[in-house]
């Protein structure tokens, strides 16, 4: 039987969690900054805490309940790590260097039901969601060994519209001033718009950058392509998104990868500019990171510029990504699908 994960409450409430132990409230905020602004390990190297309170601590509510499985690193830095949760199943977190900081990438699910037909992370389909704790301890964990972070992408293996109550609760920590203390404008949640979910976002409230999984101007090539949205428009999930840069006054991406001779020729481009005039967005191309059971491939430079090409002379803001991580696993979700046992009831 798993640890309750102390990770699932928000710092704020950690005092009240210490009463009911039994210890002055004060210990809880000790506790709380030691863990988010320190990177504290373990309960032991809280020495300003009792030692029968760490004792406790060590039982009722162990910091790290995630273990190692795989590490891959790339040249260029970018470091993807396997993680195993509590339960034995494994999600993956990224760290990865930029020149305004060090950015790391979280998984909101194990495994993913949206099964875009060109990525790993939803080949087995879904696993269950993560908690709020899991969550964070994916961001802990990077901090401890790769050391501080800058920025945040809610990117990484899952579909955060489909888990937001957690998502949102992990967001709230990284926020705010008891946990992370992280920037709005440096968070960044990626999502293929689920009904509700971008409403739900604005609700919410607060300014972190949204990007939107586009992948196809045409709805029916677009549902082909993720069958997760196959009941939702482009135009409703654009218009949504709109509506969230008149809320909170940021621009949105859009991101869209480029698979040759499926989604990256003029038509497209054509069609992807026009869907996209006049719209408060930035366009993100990212060449498709080969994953070797699909049968997709990464189009030539020349196509992907003239791609990128077409886009601005329709009059769209667009920056065509270099991959970081290509020695590293790169594909969400392909350093897990590598590490599942051969048994595994997802590989039968």
């Amino acid at each position: 039987m798993t640890s309750p994960h102390l990770f699932d409450l928000h710092p704020a409430q950690w005092p009240q969690w210490f009463e009911t132990l039994g210890f002055p409230s004060f210990q809880g905020r000790n506790a709380a900054r030691w863990v988010f602004q320190k990177g504290a390990k373990s309960w032991q190297e809280m020495t300003d805490l009792p030692a029968s309170l760490r004792q406790q601590l060590e039982i009722k509510a162990p910091l790290q309940q995630t273990r190692l499985v795989h590490q891959s690193e790339a040249a260029d830095g970018a470091c993807k790590v396997l993680l195993a949760l509590a339960d034995g199943a494994t999600v993956e977190a990224v760290g990865m260097p930029g020149t305004d900081g060090r950015t790391i990438c979280l998984s909101t699910q194990v495994g993913c039901p949206v099964r875009c037909r060109f990525c790993a992370s939803g080949m087995e389909g879904l696993a269950r969601n993560l908690s709020q704790g899991e969550i964070l301890e994916q961001a802990l964990w990077l901090q401890r060994s790769q050391g501080a972070f800058q920025r945040v992408v809610v990117m990484g293996m899952g579909e955060a519209g489909f888990n937001l109550p957690a998502v949102l609760g992990a967001l709230d920590v990284l926020l705010d001033a008891e946990g992370f203390g992280i920037s709005a404008r440096r968070i960044t949640l990626s999502t293929v718009g689920p009904k509700g979910a971008i409403p739900a976002i604005g609700a919410w409230g607060r300014p972190i950058h949204l990007a939107i999984s586009v992948h196809a101007a045409d709805d029916e090539l677009r549902h082909q392509l993720i069958p997760g949205v196959k009941h939702r428009s482009l135009v409703e999930t654009l218009d949504e998104a709109e509506a969230l840069f008149e809320a909170n006054g940021r621009e949105y991406t859009v991101e869209y990868v480029l698979l040759a001779g499926v989604n990256d020729g003029p038509e497209h481009a054509q069609a992807l500019a026009s869907v996209l005039y006049q719209r408060r967005c930035h366009v993100n191309l990212i060449p498709f990171n080969a994953v070797p059971e699909l049968p997709y491939a990464c189009p030539a430079p020349m196509v992907q510029e003239e791609f990128a090409k077409r886009l601005r002379s329709g009059g769209l803001s667009v920056t065509l990504r270099r991959s970081l991580g290509g020695a590293s696993d790169a594909a969400c979700g392909q350093l897990r699908r590598r590490n599942l046992a051969p048994d595994h009831p997802h590989n039968v």
